[in-house]
């Protein structure tokens, strides 16, 4: 019988990127070419994507107005405040060093993206590597917004930060604590759900809302053929590099902090640097047991060929990323087979509570997702209440 494991209440909240593949970020059209164009999907994909290669290849640029605000600010004091915080100048030079390291980072991240044409032999199947058209596609209109001085958007540089602090929850040392507070439950309940296991081949496990990938490795690495589902090019582009194209722990320096200027101990927290990732990706993945899907959940698992292909959808704070909650429940419940389990971890924040009116936005209860999820066939088994961090925050958070 399928299994619901309903999610927790919840103390503040965490933040996700919401671009796509395949949605329109380009500027209005003033033109009959630039709005055949926009009505061509792949040219707005390719453009969606080139959007995020900028804003990748913008981030020290964008961070630079940052700590030039800083630098503005000290100037402003008086001459005896500035005396009595003349470290400042030194923290913001630091500062940019730090950001150079970030951008390295992004470098080689871009490079790999950019070199992966005729290349996609090696890896995680779909592990964010995409068509050649699309990337020559994106690249080139990249390109075009560098040569004509685009700006990059102050919600995509963000989301750049964002996916630096993801890093760290994800693939750092740093972010062990919070992985054992969330993958660690999920992982160990899908192991006790399966524990009498002796089916010919390993069970199947669906991960919607992937992120950079860790929760799919922890899932393949137990001994479950894991594919992750992920609606981010941001996210994509990070998991396929930290996945394919690592070679030792701790290759990569972040600072993922040096953006927060609030609720900091030290300056020193502020500016430290993160090894990433801390354990290779491929050394913990057997053989043919991981794969990642790119696009919208429900588009992609609502297909007829995706009905009863999972023995279990494991989800960690992504259903409140819902416009329409019944939608990624019936989704689900169609991609388990007779006797799935669907095993959940999360908050409810929804993520679309405070968008435009025309903007389709249902914000359930706890009971009320419960009440749903029975109406649509869904058998409850456990749920119980946990606090879990998301990113360096506690997040009362827990059901399985």
């Amino acid at each position: 019988m399928k299994s619901i494991n309903p999610p927790p209440s919840h103390t503040h909240g965490h933040d996700h990127v919401h671009d796509a593949p395949g949605s329109r970020h380009g500027q209005p059209s003033c033109s009959h070419k630039q709005q055949q164009e926009e009505e061509d999907p792949d040219v707005a994909e390719q453009q969606a994507l080139g959007r995020i290669l900028f804003a990748l290849r913008q981030y020290a640029n964008c961070t630079e107005q940052e700590i030039t605000r800083w630098e503005h600010n000290y100037r402003a004091l008086s001459a005896r405040h500035r005396a009595i915080l003349s470290h400042l100048p030194a923290k913001a030079a630091a500062a940019r060093r730090a950001v150079q390291q970030n951008q390295l980072f992004i470098k080689a991240m871009l490079l790999n993206f950019a070199g992966q044409m005729d290349d996609d032999e090696d890896g995680i199947p779909g592990g964010g590597s995409v068509p050649d058209d699309l990337a020559l596609g994106a690249l080139a209109y990249a390109d075009h917004l560098e040569a004509t001085g685009e700006r990059c958007s102050p919600g995509d540089a963000e989301k750049v930060r964002y996916v630096l602090k993801n890093l760290v929850r994800d693939w750092a040392a740093e972010g062990a604590t919070e992985r054992q507070q969330c993958f660690g439950r999920l992982v160990n309940q899908l192991k006790l759900c399966f524990s009498k296991w002796s089916g010919p081949t390993p069970p199947r496990v669906l991960l919607p809302g992937a992120g950079l990938g860790r929760l799919c490795v922890e899932v393949a690495a137990a001994g479950f053929e894991a594919q992750g589902n992920e609606f981010s090019y941001f996210m994509l582009l990070t998991a396929a590099f930290m996945l394919n194209n690592t070679s030792c722990a701790e290759q990569w320096t972040i600072h993922p902090w040096v953006h927060i200027t609030c609720n900091n101990v030290s300056n020193e927290d502020q500016l430290r640097g993160v090894g990433v990732p801390d354990v290779v990706p491929s050394s913990m993945v057997p053989p043919g047991m991981l794969s990642m899907c790119a696009g919208d959940f429900v588009e992609v698992y609502s297909r007829p060929d995706m009905a009863g292909t999972f023995d279990a959808v494991v989800t960690s704070f992504f259903i409140d990323t819902a416009h329409n909650i019944l939608e990624y429940l019936e989704v689900i419940h169609a991609v388990l087979k007779p006797g799935g389990y669907w095993i959940h971890l999360g908050p409810l924040l929804w993520h679309w509570a405070e968008g435009q009116w025309d903007e389709l936005s249902v914000e359930l209860s706890l009971v009320d997702i419960q009440q749903a999820a029975q109406l649509m066939g869904f058998k409850m088994l456990q749920q119980e209440f946990v606090d879990a961090a998301y990113i360096g925050e506690l997040t009362v958070c827990h059901w399985v």
